[in-house]
């Protein structure tokens, strides 16, 4: 069943984008202040891709981003940064997951310690 779940979802991702992108190129014409608006949608997608990230890659990051005994990736409501952040708070980051943080915080400060409460 979750594998039907999957293509079923998968077809209508791409089937549906098309008419997102319409209705949401209406809503920047439309609206006062189209900037605003890009921003926070490109915002949550960020988020949604990220969340999205942290669940199908859930096992290559629990075995190259963090030690055995770490905060493990794969809830679907939690972001790679805010595991990281865990992890790093807790000291059971990897030496891959110390840089990939590093390289994280050091484009956005802190980021992955803010994201931990981000969601």
């Amino acid at each position: 069943m979750g594998i039907l779940l999957l293509l079923l979802s998968i077809l209508l991702f791409w089937v549906a984008i098309p008419l997102g992108v319409l209705f949401l190129i209406h809503k920047w014409v439309s609206s006062g202040k189209p900037f605003k608006v890009i921003n926070r949608h490109a915002y949550l997608i960020a988020v949604s891709i990220d969340q999205l990230g942290n669940v199908v890659f859930k096992d290559m990051f629990n075995t190259i981003l963090i030690k055995k005994e770490g905060y493990s990736f794969g809830n679907p409501d939690e972001t790679i940064s805010g595991v990281l952040g865990k992890n790093k708070v807790t000291k059971t980051l990897s030496l891959y997951g110390k840089m990939l943080a590093f390289i994280l915080n050091k484009i956005d400060p802190n980021h992955v310690e803010n994201s931990i409460d981000e969601l």
